[in-house]
């Protein structure tokens, strides 16, 4: 049986290094598997990842959705994401953390929120770039681990615009692979906005006029703007929540499966084990044998 509670780490699990320091985080990808090898099996984060492959080959997992790792690939993860990585021996790169305070120190959040790819719910986290794209971000992730290494006057100053900087760049590229997630602008606030409601209310099973009345916006028009962008409905955006965390309890926590439904707001087994059957086509004891 899985262990009760998934790791949730922080930066300062990576670098007990002083408080100031807790918040962000740079290394060569080579130099970070070799020290932390526990980082290997399923785990949490408490803060925002940004992961460059140079090369090398292998498999990443993200809320068990499996991506392919190949070179000149970009992972953007959030947040309480579930995530392990199968990596060949060669496999070289940049990876990044830093935590919501560090850039809103410096930065309001709804720049932060505007950044795509940190949207776990509606966004791809992997993008595939040309040779050439990805070499124009190096300079820049150089920039950031020479400055991370040296104790200069106002450092995390100089991090946060770096890492400003970088961000700004990603989107850009981003924008290349996926236009049309960024190209019809109305809507994307209220998709932003619906998430981080989803996130603080999908335990309670709130209708949708719920999310519609906390964005001033009919049903009907939240509907319509998640179906032209997403191809769901705010129900699907509000179950497929409740699946993900369904599962991440079934395969991570040893909770039975009447405790999983509890603690998803279904206080009727049968009710839950119907709705998870009606999602998955797994019962819920036939998804967790599966995967764990």
């Amino acid at each position: 049986m899985p262990d009760k509670h998934l790791p949730i780490y922080a930066i300062k699990d990576f670098n007990p290094a002083p408080q100031r320091e807790q918040y962000f985080y740079c290394s060569r990808l080579s130099r970070h598997l070799q020290i932390h090898l526990f980082i290997q099996k399923p785990h949490k984060h408490n803060f925002y990842i940004l992961l460059f492959i140079s090369q090398g080959t292998g498999t990443h997992t993200i809320d068990f959705e499996q991506y392919t790792v190949k070179p000149n690939t970009v992972f953007f993860l959030t947040p309480g994401q579930v995530h392990s990585w199968q990596l060949s021996n060669d496999t070289e790169g940049f990876i990044l953390f830093f935590s919501p305070d560090f850039y809103l120190l410096d930065f309001p959040i709804q720049k932060l929120h505007r950044f795509p790819f940190f949207h776990a719910a509606l966004r791809s986290p992997s993008l595939l770039l040309s040779e050439a794209a990805f070499s124009h971000l190096l300079p820049t992730i150089e920039k950031l681990q020479t400055e991370y290494a040296q104790q200069q006057f106002l450092k995390d100053d100089m991090l946060r615009s770096y890492l400003d900087v970088l961000l700004i760049q990603l989107t850009r590229l981003y924008q290349l692979d996926y236009p049309d997630d960024l190209n019809t602008t109305a809507p994307i606030p209220y998709l932003q906005s619906v998430e981080m409601l989803i996130e603080a209310n999908y335990k309670t099973h709130q209708p949708v006029s719920f999310y519609a009345d906390n964005l001033h916006i009919t049903p009907k028009q939240l509907n319509e703007y998640c179906k032209r962008l997403l191809g769901k409905t705010t129900t699907d955006l509000i179950h497929d929540r409740i699946i993900l965390e369904a599962k991440r309890l079934l395969v991570h926590s040893d909770l039975t499966i009447a405790q999983v439904a509890a603690e998803l707001g279904y206080f009727e087994s049968a009710y839950f084990f119907r709705f998870f059957k009606k999602k998955t086509n797994y019962t819920p004891e036939q998804f967790r044998k599966e995967y764990v």
